[in-house]
């Protein structure tokens, strides 16, 4: 049975662990200091140390990983695993177990590499992501590929969904390289294609430009968004989040201009190509509700316009 180590902080790591925990011997767990969390800031541990404490197995906390040494804390590593640790490893770590750090991360790289590749998938309009087993080394997502599934994106997906399905496919992914790592030596692959970046999303990512994105734009980017910051236009002096919606072929008016109305459904925003009928918003600092109720509580009339970004 294979040594491992994994490392890994929030709830989408969990799962990871679990699994490998099933199949290995998992000698120890790398995760994120607690943090201060809520109004009292009670300090909180991360979700994977919570996980690891369940299952029996050593944690380690370090402030900076350029404090580990994995063969005194560990013993004698076959490989580790990595996913959405959050933090830069230095090559004594990454180069530690045998077979080294393998990272499991949600795109096909090249593309989308970077902390943030579900959402700009979504944000950029991709019809398919996957996920990647690669080898960390010191370039950001540069590693070479162990194994890659492709999972289409449904026109329905957000963040979210996209994000449980790439999990669950993950999983299994990591199942299927355990069982290859574990019965000899595999050389990964160079990765192949052009690379594009996918950085954390700020709060600014998520602002809407009528006059500059299409309908079809400003789904994708609710889409993408939908988590955290949230596709935010300002009307009537407040910021206003938009959670859904569909696009419309819709020629007239100006954009950001409230166009039309539909009963049951929501209201009608010109955009610099087509309109996007929006059918669910949640106002700042308020629950989300369908357009239709915040329509009518806003006292909103077909003409009125959202005021542009700057």
């Amino acid at each position: 049975m294979l040594n491992t180590v994994f490392f890994g902080t929030p709830p989408i790591a969990v799962p990871f662990l679990e699994r490998l925990a099933s199949l290995t011997r998992v000698r120890g767990v790398v995760t994120a200091p607690d943090r201060p969390v809520g109004r009292g800031y009670a300090l909180t541990p991360p979700a994977v140390k919570t996980a690891a404490q369940k299952l029996g197995l050593s944690v380690l906390q370090p402030t900076s990983p350029k404090e580990l040494d994995l063969a005194a804390a560990f013993g004698p590593l076959d490989v580790g695993v990595v996913v959405a640790y959050g933090y830069l490893l230095p090559p004594a770590v990454f180069n530690a177990p045998t077979n080294g750090l393998v990272n499991a991360h949600f795109s096909l790289v090249p593309k989308f590499r970077g902390a943030g590749p579900i959402q700009w998938a979504l944000i950029r309009g991709e019809t398919e992501t996957g996920v990647s087993l690669f080898r960390i080394e010191k370039g950001l997502d540069t590693g070479p590929v162990f194994l890659q599934k492709t999972v289409p994106i449904r026109p329905e997906d957000n963040a979210a969904t996209l994000r449980e399905r790439l999990t669950a496919e993950g999983v299994e992914l990591l199942g299927d390289f355990v069982r290859k790592i574990g019965s000899g030596s595999w050389e990964p692959s160079p990765q192949i294609g052009e690379w594009t970046e996918a950085p954390l999303l700020k709060k600014e990512d998520g602002r809407v430009f009528w006059d500059r994105h299409s309908a079809r734009e400003i789904l994708n980017l609710v889409r993408g968004t939908y988590e955290w910051p949230g596709a935010t236009a300002r009307i009537q002096g407040a910021r206003l989040k938009i959670r859904a919606g569909e696009a419309r072929a819709h020629g007239n008016g100006r954009p950001g201009e409230i166009v039309a109305v539909e009963k049951g459904r929501g209201f009608l925003v010109k955009c610099v190509s087509d309109s996007l009928l929006v059918t669910r918003v949640q106002p700042e600092g308020k629950r989300e509700m369908d357009a239709e109720s915040y329509w009518n509580g806003a006292r909103l009339a077909v003409g009125h316009r959202f005021e542009q970004e700057a």
